[in-house]
């Protein structure tokens, strides 16, 4: 199956308002952090995405020790960056086509594919579009946090 078309609009409406967001965050970071993660769910998981692309593009170096990214996708898939995001990530998803009716697993697989896999776990789950809270998943989940105690 051919890529769509790219929409400018459509990047554009999915990103408006990234640079306030962005500066927001990085105030939020300064007076109240160090944080040592951070968690994205759906539209959040892509907005994490961009924050720690451009954290490493301003600074080659991302703020956070992991971040989590749940049901995600890439909001800019056409001007995706070739360096891939150094920072450890936990991708968590649907496994198959239709298991999360709002976000289909391909795109929350190429939302993974943006991080360095020498330091990236994937969890794919049959629950949805949801952050799954039982075993096995959960303890994968755990696994992963237990590296950064």
């Amino acid at each position: 199956m051919a890529d769509a078309p790219f929409d400018p609009l459509q990047y554009q409406q999915q990103t408006y308002g990234f640079e306030a967001s962005y500066e927001y965050l990085e105030d939020v970071i300064l007076h109240m952090g160090p944080f040592d993660g951070v968690l994205g769910f759906s539209q959040g998981a892509a907005m994490t995405a961009l924050f720690c692309q451009q954290q490493q593009r301003s600074r080659s170096v991302v703020d956070f020790r992991f971040v989590i990214l749940c049901s995600g996708f890439v909001a800019h898939p056409r001007e995706s960056s070739d360096e891939l995001i150094r920072c450890p990530s936990l991708h968590c998803f649907g496994r198959s086509q239709g298991q999360d009716r709002q976000i289909a697993n391909q795109a929350s697989s190429e939302l993974a594919d943006m991080f360095d896999k020498g330091c990236s776990v994937i969890i794919e789950h049959e629950m949805g579009h949801i952050i799954p809270t039982r075993p096995p998943y959960i303890d994968q989940i755990k696994g992963f946090l237990q590296r950064f105690l």
